[in-house]
């Protein structure tokens, strides 16, 4: 299994003004085949992207009268991955599967991740480490 750094940094963000208080904000990287690669938010999503996109797949969004999704293509593999409030859903071919979007715990975020990233995007899983920057 190929290991991804995940870096965590906590940034202070001060809006500027005398009124606007200072605002801690996250920030994560994932470190992927010696590249650094900017993560939106730590959960699926966000990880399922970035991994998907180093791994030669291309993402478009395709939109209908009910709902507009994101559909991943490498080859003949084609993902659509579909947002329902707080939970995403997986389809390839007659295959479906729905998830959480987020997660308390990494670990079980990870699990998910890599059984999404094996079943659905024919990738091998990642072990995902997350190191805080200082």
């Amino acid at each position: 299994m190929k290991e991804a750094k995940i870096i965590r940094a906590v940034d202070l963000i001060n809006g500027g003004c005398n009124a606007c208080p200072t605002v801690k904000s996250e920030v994560f990287i994932l470190e992927l085949n010696d590249l650094n690669r900017p993560l939106e938010n730590l959960d699926v999503a966000s990880l399922i992207m970035t991994v998907a996109l180093a791994n030669g797949y291309k993402q478009h969004q395709e939109y209908d009268m009910a709902e507009d999704y994101d559909v991943y293509k490498n080859g003949t593999n084609e993902v659509s991955v579909i947002p329902e409030y707080d939970q995403l859903v997986f389809k390839k071919g007659f295959s479906q599967q729905k998830v959480a979007n987020n997660y308390q715990e990494p670990a079980e975020l990870f699990k998910v991740v890599n059984n999404l990233l094996t079943q659905y995007f024919d990738l091998e899983g990642l072990d995902f480490k997350i190191e805080n920057q200082d």
